[in-house]
């Protein structure tokens, strides 16, 4: 039986929040065995990698969703409010409480640490807008932990670099909001910006080959290098915004073609053997980038109804995602990943999911009960009613009310919109 998405996808009767979820525990697990043990979770694919491409994926159709139903202003409003807030208590908490703690441990003094090249305050205004710029502090984790034996960096919370790319994605859709490009009669140009990137992908894999992380002789389309650095993001690395701006603009495009696009079980298990099967042999970012796309989808709207509420309240798949990192590097320092690799992640995951579920209910949601506050120069002003004889006012309204003020903020004719959790990635 197929129907279109948009039939299928019924405000929140979906299951966007489990897979989010759950791409964020997946993250969890393959850091658990690089940062616990020194090694990867596979070898024939980064759990990482795909659980982050899930992510953007989920995020191009919802972002997408949300930049048509509001206006440009609210949308980047909504966009900061759900990204900075979590992220900065996240970078303070790191900076302030964390660093504090490994550096007496390691030097038995806080000297040096706060305002020295690399220190504290130095990590903070580098990354304070999203871009990871600085992945260490001081010299902290140097040769404690298995991650540092085996890739020779200091990182404290590697998790933070994929934000970098969910904004320039955000702002791209802005872009295309501006431009109308998101409307039905031009939304074609969306679709075929995302035929030209495919192309670009598929050419890079069938005449340059790939390995999963990156193509082997560095010839392929935007196979190398950087872009920029950007400013307040630093600088991003071409091959990834190739392949999680794909997945970002394949669930940007479903959404465009929600009322076009069929939701068919066969397809869906196909997809999903496609998947299978490329990412076991080690051929994940390649043409079948498209089927775990349409996967995600079909998933999204055919998992138990019981899944539908695993986030639809309280979304603490972003905090698990920007903390987990934290955790799990402090507890290789501390030696618990002698319990083994279960042990290691599932503990991690458990103290991971409290502080998540501390920075949702303390931080990230009442952020976002801030969406639909409008700045006092852009609201219109109240309607003064001419009073009658008998000095009531008059009006539409029954005799006493206000007509609300107008929303300059928000696009002439939308609903009231709610909040959409960006991916953590």
């Amino acid at each position: 039986m197929s129907q279109p998405l948009a039939e299928a996808y019924r405000g929140r009767a979906n299951s966007f929040g489990a897979l989010r979820l759950a791409f964020a525990l997946a993250v969890v697990l393959s850091h658990a065995a690089a940062l616990g043990f020194g090694r990867p979770l596979f070898r024939q694919v980064d759990l990482g990698d795909v659980a982050v491409a899930g992510f953007f994926t989920i995020s191009g159709f919802l972002i997408v969703r949300s930049a048509r139903r509001s206006s440009v202003p609210r949308f980047l409003w909504h966009r900061a409010l759900r990204i900075w807030p979590g992220l900065w208590i996240c970078l303070l908490v790191t900076g302030l409480v964390v660093a504090p703690l490994l550096h007496l441990d390691r030097h038995g003094t806080l000297d040096g640490l706060w305002r020295s090249p690399g220190g504290v305050l130095e990590y903070l205004r580098q990354n304070w807008w999203g871009g990871l710029r600085q992945f260490g502090i001081a010299d902290l984790l140097q040769g404690d932990t298995p991650y540092w034996r085996w890739q020779g960096g200091n990182t404290i919370n590697g998790s933070l670099w994929t934000l970098g790319y969910e904004i320039v994605c955000y702002l791209l859709v802005a872009m295309l909001a501006a431009l109308t490009f998101l409307r039905r009669q031009l939304r074609w140009l969306v679709l075929l910006a995302a035929f030209a990137v495919y192309g670009v992908i598929c050419w890079n894999y069938v005449l340059h080959g790939t390995n999963g992380q990156g193509l082997s002789d560095g010839q392929g389309i935007w196979a190398t290098g950087t872009i920029g650095p950007l400013p307040l993001l630093g600088a991003l690395q071409k091959t990834d915004l190739l392949w999680f701006g794909f997945m970002f603009l394949l669930g940007g495009v479903a959404e465009l073609y929600s009322d076009r696009l069929p939701i068919n079980d066969l397809l869906g298990v196909l997809a999903l053997v496609v998947f299978g099967c490329s990412a076991v042999s080690g051929h994940f970012f390649g043409p079948g980038l498209v089927a775990y796309a349409y996967a995600i989808l079909w998933l999204a709207v055919r998992l138990p109804k019981a899944l539908h509420r695993v986030g639809n309240r309280n979304d603490y798949s972003y905090g698990v995602y920007i903390y987990s990192f934290v955790v799990q590097q402090v507890m290789a320092t501390l030696g618990v990943q002698a319990i083994g690799l279960t042990g290691f992640f599932l503990v991690s995951a458990m103290v991971t999911l409290g502080i998540a579920l501390l920075s949702w209910h303390l931080v990230e949601e009442p952020a976002l009960r801030l969406k639909n506050w409008t700045p006092a120069m852009l609201r219109e002003p109240e309607d003064q009613p001419t009073p009658r004889d008998d000095g009531s006012p008059t009006g539409d309204g029954p005799p006493g009310s206000i007509i609300a003020p107008v929303d300059r903020f928000r696009s002439p004719g939308t609903g009231r919109e709610s909040a959409v959790a960006p991916t953590a990635g």
